[in-house]
């Protein structure tokens, strides 16, 4: 059996399982909810991004997770997960955030999800 078949099938096969890989979500630094930011549709600012939250990281840099607009198109939020933001925020210090999101146009990370815990 000739070598060129059997290249062309693993070329064929890491071709398809290499996007899986690259495409996964990662996963942010743990931090505390510094400022969720909304915009309604009447807002010049919804077309690039629909929303944003600021975490402040343990290492003391912030950093913000947009999502939805053009920055993030297909990224949504639902109204339960915005809530669950808010909440966060409140109760700020007791609550830590691990965001994890994908990679969006202009460089933004697109918040995809997040687990919080208690301290």
């Amino acid at each position: 059996m000739s070598h060129r078949p059997r290249l062309s099938l693993i070329a064929a096969l890491t071709a398809v399982m290499i996007p899986a890989v690259a495409f996964a979500d990662s996963n942010g630094t743990v931090g505390n909810v510094e400022a969720v930011t909304l915009y309604e549709s009447s807002s010049d600012n919804h077309a690039m991004f629909n929303g944003s939250v600021t975490i402040k990281e343990k290492t003391g840099q912030k950093r913000d997770y947009k999502w939805g607009g053009s920055l993030c198109p297909g990224r949504e939020l639902s109204a339960n997960s915005i809530n669950l933001l808010f909440e966060a925020l409140r109760a700020k210090k007791q609550v830590e955030l691990t965001p994890t999101y994908k990679a969006g146009n202009g460089g933004e990370r697109c918040l995809t999800g997040f687990k919080l815990e208690s301290r």
